[in-house]
């Protein structure tokens, strides 16, 4: 019985190749987010947009299976002829990508990747106003969640083209009404496997 764990784990070890390896992404896109500004009940509604750049991290564990996390940072200037919106957003949650299958039987020759997350994190904004408990302020931090998927496609060898990504961005900042802002969030861009 003392001989039967050792040769176990040992069996366990040779069945493992030593060259494998989780895969990982690394993405940078171009996002533009669209959301609402607080109006009275029954007023029509008015829209404004923030664009930006965000950079992704995931790290597959296992069947496609990975955790992720992401930096937006969005901007917009001049709302209301006065008023300029900077946003820094820091989440992480988990990820799941379906392979699309290979071109060639090579580790590089895959088609891409289609991909569904959800995540929750922190939201810090500059240069707007925030009201909070009467005090206009012009920074606010609060947390915020997304969830949504994008589709990556393979260009050549480890290098994809992120051919979109849309979520749905939730924020708690304070608004002087009910604290809570909904957005969708859209972003192209490329993105950089190390293997499927």
């Amino acid at each position: 019985m003392r001989l039967f764990a050792p040769l176990l784990l040992l069996a366990l070890a040779l069945a493992t190749p030593a060259h494998a390896q989780h895969a990982q992404d690394i993405g940078l896109t171009y996002t533009q987010s669209r959301s609402n500004f607080v109006t009275a009940p029954g007023s029509a509604t008015q829209y404004f947009y923030l664009r930006g750049a965000a950079a992704d991290y995931n790290y597959t564990l296992w069947n496609g299976i990975g955790i992720s996390a992401s930096a937006v940072g969005l901007t917009g200037e001049n709302f209301g002829g006065h008023v300029d919106i900077h946003q820094a957003s820091f989440l992480a949650g988990p990820r799941y990508t379906w392979n699309l299958g290979h071109i060639l039987p090579y580790e590089w020759g895959r088609k891409g990747g289609i991909f569904g997350q959800g995540q929750a994190g922190y939201i810090h904004a500059t240069s707007g106003q925030y009201p909070t408990a009467g005090i206009q302020a012009n920074s606010a931090s609060g947390l915020t969640w997304a969830a949504g998927g994008g589709i990556n496609l393979n260009v050549y060898h480890h290098f994809d083209l992120r051919l979109i990504e849309a979520d749905f961005v939730h924020t708690q900042l304070p608004n002087g009404f009910n604290n809570s802002q909904s957005a969708v969030r859209l972003a192209i861009g490329i993105n950089f496997h190390t293997q499927d």
